[in-house]
C-alpha cells in the first residue's frame, strides 16, 4: 500500500522582470481573496485581465492586493468593478507585482483555469473560488471570492477568457488536462498555429466549453489588443471553420443524426422540438465530454494542507474524480470522503478520530450475532446466513483474493470449502443484516460489498464505506420492488424524452418496459463491464458532479451507442434481448462515459430551452391582444402545455438528500 504524505505548497508564480509597469486594464473584480498565515486575517485583492507587451507578454490573468494597487489607479478598479473596460478605452493603470505578493501569469502559461461556483449549501463566508494550473503543472494559490451583497463573476471572468486564444504554443504537461489546447509535436507551425487558436477552457460547472472567438461579443472589444500575428489568424477562413466545427461529427446527439446525415442536424422531429428550435440553448456548439487520467497519489496529496485539510474547493475535487477516476492507490483514502465517511473538511487527526470510533463501532454491531450464541442458533438466522454464504460463493470468485478454498466451510450445509476473505465477506453482510433491520440482507448485495472490500483492505472500513453505498441505493432492495420500478420509469421518461425514434422501437418490439435494464440500475452495472471498469465507474458516479441520478445517463449512453443496430436490424422482442444481453463485458467504458457526459449536457440544454421557451410564450400569453384573440389563445395555451417537463426529468438536475428514493417515489403513472 502506498503511503500518501503531504507535500510542500505549490510554487507561486514569480514577477516578470520588472517590478512595476504600465498595462491596459481589461476586465477588473473585487472581492477576491488568498488565504494568509495561520492567525493572519486574509488578504483582499482584484482579480484582473490586462494587456501588456512586456516581456513579450499580452494578455495577463492576475491578482493584485488592494494594498498594491496605487492610489491614482484605485479610482479605476473600482469604477470598472465586474465590468469590461471596453467602453473606457481599455484604461492604463501600473501593476506592481510588490515582492510577489501580486500573483500574474501570461494567458498562455495556463494549462487549466477551474471556476468552481458557490455551492446552494455552502454556509462559508466564501462563495466560490477560483483555480489555476501552470503549464508546467503547478496549482497555483486558490483565489477566494467573497462577498454578501455582489453575484458570482466566475461566470463573466469565463466569458472573457474564454474569447482569449494564446499567443504562442501551448505546453502538452502531463497529468490532468482541465482545458485542452490539442497541441501536439509537429513539424509544422501553421497546423501547430491552428490548433492553438481551437483552445478551450473549463466551463461553468466544470464542463468544457467551445466557443467561436468571432462571434462571441465581447471578442470585437477584445480582438484590437491582440498581437497582430493572431489578429491575422483569427481572419483565416480555415480557423473560423476550426473554431466552430471542431468536434461536431464525433458529439452531437444521435437523434440529430451523423455528420453524414446533415438534413437532420438541425431538423426538429416534433412540435415540442420545432418550438425551441430557436432557444439559445438550441443553438450552441455541440458539448463535448471532459474525460481525463486518473488523479495520481502524488496529486492528490497536493489538494491537503500541512493539516490535512482539503485546500481547494470540494466541487473541484468532485470534478477531477468525475472526469478521470482515481488510481488504485487512493480509493483507499478517496473513497471514504467520497461515501461519506470523512468529511471534506477534515484534518487529518480528525480523520484518524473517525476511524478509531467507526472501528469500535463495527465491532459492538458484529457483537450482537457473533457472540450472541442464541441468536446464531435461530432458524430466521440460518436461513438468512445460509443465503448470505451462497451468494458470496457466487461472487466475484475470478478475483484473486476470493478464488482459494483453502479452510473448511463453518456453514454444515455448504459442501464447498472456503478462504479467509470469503469469510470476513460474508461477516460483513451479517453485520448489515444487524445494523439495517428493516431492510436485512438481500440478493445482490455482495456484488456491491466485493469491490469495496478489495479496495478497502480492512474488515471495518469495508463495512462503513458498504453502509453508506447502502444508504444510496437502499431503495432498489425494496421487497415490493417499488424502487426499481421507479427508477425504470424515469429511464423510460428520458428516452422518450431524448430520444424519440428510439423509444419507438421500443414500443414496437414491446421492450419499452426496459426490464433488461433492471440488472443494470440494481447493482450498478456490476455485471456489465469489467472489474477494474466497474470500480471506475462506481467512483465516477459516486460525486453526483453533474447530477446525484447519472447513473441514468449511464444507461441511456449504452443504449445510445447501439441505438443504430436496434434501429436497422433488431424488430423483434427476443432479438432486443438477446442483443442487450450479450453486450456484457464488451462495453467500453471510457467511451460509455463520454457519451452520457455529452447526453447530459444536450438534456440539460433541452430542459433549460424549453423553460425558457414556456416562459416567453406564458408572458406572450398575458398580452391584451392574444388573450382576446381566441385562436391566438388556445395556440399558445397549446404550446405552453407541450413544453411542460416531466417531473421525473426535473430530479434528474435537482441535488436530493437521497437521489434514489427521489426516483423511487416517482413510480405512479
Amino acid at each position: 500500500m502506498t503511503v500518501l504524505q503531504p507535500s510542500p505548497p505549490p510554487p507561486q508564480p514569480q514577477p516578470l522582470r520588472e517590478s512595476r509597469y504600465s498595462v491596459r486594464l481589461i476586465y477588473t473584480k473585487s472581492g477576491f481573496y488568498a488565504r494568509a498565515a495561520s492567525g493572519e486575517p486574509d488578504i483582499h485583492g482584484f482579480f484582473a485581465i490586462v494587456s501588456s507587451n512586456v516581456a513579450d507578454v499580452d494578455i495577463l490573468v492576475a491578482w493584485i492586493p488592494e494594498y498594491l494597487v496605487e492610489a491614482k489607479d484605485l479610482e479605476t478598479f473600482l469604477q470598472l468593478d465586474g465590468t469590461l473596460a471596453s467602453e473606457q478605452g481599455f484604461p492604463t493603470v501600473t501593476l506592481d507585482t510588490g515582492q510577489g505578493e501580486s500573483m500574474i501569469i501570461p494567458l498562455f502559461d495556463i494549462y487549466s483555469l477551474y471556476v468552481c461556483p458557490p455551492s446552494t449549501f455552502n454556509t462559508n463566508e466564501d462563495s466560490g473560488s477560483i483555480i489555476i494550473t501552470t503549464s508546467k503543472g503547478d496549482l497555483l494559490q486558490p483565489l477566494w471570492y467573497r462577498t454578501n451583497a455582489s453575484p458570482w463573476p466566475g461566470f463573466d471572468v469565463l466569458d472573457i477568457i474564454e474569447t482569449q486564444p494564446p499567443t504562442t504554443t501551448t505546453a502538452t504537461g502531463s497529468g490532468t488536462n482541465a482545458y485542452n489546447a490539442g497541441a501536439q509535436p509537429t513539424d509544422d507551425p501553421g497546423r501547430q498555429a491552428l490548433r492553438d487558436a481551437r483552445w478551450n477552457v473549463l466551463e461553468r460547472l466544470s464542463r468544457i466549453t467551445q466557443i467561436s472567438l468571432l462571434e462571441h461579443p465581447i471578442s470585437r472589444a477584445i480582438i484590437p489588443l491582440l498581437p497582430p500575428s493572431i489578429q491575422s489568424l483569427s481572419r483565416n477562413i480555415t480557423v473560423r471553420e476550426t473554431m466552430n466545427d471542431y468536434d461536431r461529427a464525433t458529439y452531437y446527439l444521435a437523434q440529430w443524426g451523423d455528420e453524414n446525415e446533415k438534413d437532420h442536424e438541425h431538423l426538429p422531429e416534433n412540435e415540442r422540438d420545432l418550438l425551441i428550435y430557436d432557444m439559445p440553448e438550441m443553438n450552441k456548439p455541440p458539448p463535448t465530454h471532459t474525460r481525463r487520467d486518473p488523479i495520481a497519489p502524488e496529486e492528490w496529496v497536493d489538494y491537503f494542507d500541512g493539516e490535512g485539510r482539503l485546500r481547494v474547493a470540494e466541487g473541484y475535487i468532485l470534478g477531477l474524480i468525475f472526469r478521470g477516476g482515481l488510481h488504485p492507490d487512493v480509493r483507499i483514502e478517496a473513497w471514504k470522503f467520497l461515501l461519506g465517511i470523512y468529511p471534506w473538511d477534515s484534518t487529518f487527526d480528525e480523520r484518524e478520530a473517525i476511524r478509531r470510533s467507526r472501528v469500535d463501532e463495527y465491532y459492538e454491531i458484529k457483537a450482537r450475532w457473533f457472540n450472541d450464541m442464541e441468536a446464531r442458533s435461530e432458524d430466521k438466522f440460518k436461513d438468512e446466513k445460509h443465503r448470505i454464504d451462497k451468494d458470496v460463493h457466487r461472487t466475484d470468485r475470478t478475483i484473486s483474493i476470493f478464488e482459494g478454498e483453502d479452510l473448511p466451510n463453518p456453514d454444515p450445509n455448504m459442501a464447498v470449502g472456503t478462504n479467509a476473505n470469503l469469510e470476513i465477506m460474508k461477516d460483513i453482510l451479517v453485520s448489515y443484516n444487524f445494523h439495517n433491520t428493516e431492510l436485512g440482507y438481500v440478493q445482490g448485495m455482495s456484488d456491491l460489498l466485493a469491490p469495496i472490500f478489495v479496495a478497502m483492505g480492512t474488515e471495518e472500513m469495508a463495512f462503513w464505506c458498504f453502509v453508506h453505498f447502502m444508504d444510496r441505493v437502499e431503495s432498489n432492495f425494496y421487497m415490493d420492488q417499488s424502487g426499481m420500478h421507479g427508477q425504470l420509469k424515469t429511464l423510460d421518461v428520458l428516452i422518450r424524452f431524448m430520444d424519440p425514434k428510439l423509444y419507438k422501437r421500443l414500443e414496437e418490439t414491446e421492450t419499452a418496459n426496459l426490464f433488461f435494464c433492471f440488472r443494470w440500475l440494481l447493482v450498478w452495472f456490476k455485471r456489465e463491464f469489467e472489474w477494474d471498469d466497474v470500480i471506475r465507474l462506481w467512483e465516477v458516479l459516486w460525486t453526483n458532479h453533474l447530477s446525484p441520478h447519472m447513473i441514468m445517463f449511464i444507461a441511456l449512453a449504452v443504449l445510445d451507442q447501439h441505438r443504430q443496430v436496434i434501429l436497422e436490424n433488431l424488430t423483434q422482442f427476443d432479438e432486443i434481448l438477446k442483443y442487450i444481453n450479450e453486450l456484457t463485458g464488451t462495453i467500453d467504458l471510457e467511451e460509455t462515459l463520454k457519451r452520457a457526459e455529452v447526453l447530459f449536457y444536450q438534456f440539460e440544454r433541452r430542459v433549460k430551452a424549453m423553460d425558457r421557451k414556456r416562459e416567453q410564450l406564458e408572458e406572450k400569453l398575458e398580452e391584451r391582444s392574444v388573450w382576446n384573440n381566441e385562436d391566438e389563445r388556445t395556440k399558445v395555451e397549446k404550446s405552453i402545455k407541450e413544453l411542460e417537463v416531466d417531473d421525473k426529468l426535473k430530479k434528474l438536475l435537482k441535488s436530493d438528500a437521497d437521489p434514489q428514493a427521489s426516483l423511487s417515489s416517482s413510480s405512479s403513472s
